[in-house]
């Protein structure tokens, strides 16, 4: 449970920073 949540917010992170890596990821 601990690596998804790190997961989500790496993911978070990187869509903030990267708008388009997180609609690709998302859909």
């Amino acid at each position: 449970g601990v690596i998804i949540f790190i997961l989500m917010i790496v993911t978070a992170f990187l869509g903030y920073v990267l708008p388009y890596g997180q609609m690709s990821l998302w859909g």
